[in-house]
């Protein structure tokens, strides 16, 4: 891989164990340090949205579309499957996405200047500590290069070295992905996380954070443990390795602002500058509409994969608000959360920390973790829904 960034990885990736399972429904830490106040409208509670009457709910039995391609298995190991040992891979691009496949089938795909690879691999099924919420089983695996990925300067051949490695490590090694890791923190896993506001990974985990951008940040002790939506984020993808190749480990570098290929402190932040591309632009009222539906479309729903980090403005009551009451820039922007997959009601399912829950989940306390569109698109989340990146 190219080079890219390796003079500003000057912190050190921690390995923390896995954490437990955890939720709520409000905003997150804005933008500033780690002792400003958050800014107006951060961390505002959804008060309009009566769960039990949105639809599209756990209750549902209507099964999940077939939305990820499944990688059939063959009787040749050269090209079986995701557990294929040594598999040759051709590829192709799609704008800014080189895509891997197998015998022409579509097998992972790596996004200019962004660190995430989605991959498909053997199924699982995901559940959190809560067994009323639904679960999501899914081919999908998400791991990260070391770098920024370089459509003209990484070959091939790297490619190939790097997904061949990665494939054997979903099937052999144990060492979990960027999705098992964030169920980690969630209620009933391994490392039960709860919620504060203005908690960082560093606060989490107790130590001391020397910003590549900013003067060392003691923790603060009153915060071990817990976790604010974009420290979460930031523990999920930028603390924790899912991946070592060629010595080097797997994780995207933070920052406290905004800084080219890092991940920056605020979910405002990270929407406007942080690493890989925007896949859902935000979203401003329509013109002339009489009041603003957050709900997204099918089409910006089909461009959301599993990994990719989703937006909220959870601070504007949107079931009487218009544009002029509402945000109509990505300031409004007040909590970030990860699409996990399409879960066993068909919803769009997302994973964050939140008030309520107190903490990383999955769970419908204090909203449901959904952002369906369309006539499921109702509720809580769904209408505060305001972009997505792919990091």
């Amino acid at each position: 891989m190219a080079t890219m960034l390796a003079a500003l990885r000057s912190f050190a990736s921690v390995l923390v164990p896995g954490i437990t399972l955890a939720a709520t429904l409000t905003g997150c830490f804005g933008g500033g340090g780690k002792d400003a106040p958050p800014p107006a409208g951060q961390d505002v509670e959804i008060t309009d949205g009566d769960e039990p009457d949105e639809t599209g709910g756990d209750e549902t039995t209507t099964p999940p579309p077939d939305d990820e391609p499944v990688v059939e298995t063959e009787d040749e190991p050269q090209d079986a499957g995701p557990c294929a040992k040594v598999a040759t891979f051709t590829f192709t691009k799609s704008g800014d996405t080189k895509i891997a496949s197998i015998d022409g089938e579509p097998v992972a795909w790596f996004t200019q200047g962004g660190y995430s690879v989605r991959m498909i691999g053997a199924s699982r099924t995901f559940d959190a500590g809560d067994k009323s919420v639904a679960t999501v089983t899914t081919t999908s695996w998400v791991r990260t290069l070391s770098e920024p990925f370089d459509m003209e300067k990484t070959s091939e051949t790297m490619l190939s070295a790097w997904l061949n490695a990665a494939r054997g490590v979903n099937c052999d090694a144990g060492t979990t992905d960027v999705l098992a890791i964030s169920y980690d923190y969630v209620e009933g896993g391994s490392e039960d996380a709860r919620y504060a506001l203005g908690a960082d990974f560093h606060d989490f985990l107790g130590i001391d954070w020397d910003p590549i951008d900013a003067l060392k940040i003691l923790p603060d002790l009153g915060f071990e443990g817990a976790l604010d939506c974009s420290g979460y984020m930031r523990l999920v993808w930028g603390s924790r390795t899912n991946f070592t190749f060629e010595g080097k480990d797997a994780s995207i570098p933070l920052s406290l602002k905004s800084l080219t290929g890092h991940l920056p402190r605020s979910s405002e932040d990270m929407y406007r500058s942080g690493t890989g591309k925007i896949i859902v632009p935000f979203r401003t009222q329509p013109a002339g509409a009489p009041s603003f539906q957050g709900a997204p479309t099918t089409t910006e729903l089909a461009s959301i994969e599993p990994g990719d980090l989703v937006f909220f403005d959870t601070s504007c009551n949107y079931a009487i608000a218009t544009a002029i009451l509402c945000g109509k820039n990505p300031s409004a922007i007040s909590h970030v959360g990860m699409f996990v997959g399409r879960d066993s009601g068909g919803n769009y399912r997302f994973i964050s920390s939140r008030t309520t829950a107190n903490g990383p989940t999955v769970g419908n306390t204090g909203g449901w973790s959904i952002f369906n569109g369309g006539v499921d698109g109702t509720g809580s989340y769904p209408q505060r829904f305001r972009g997505a990146r792919r990091i």
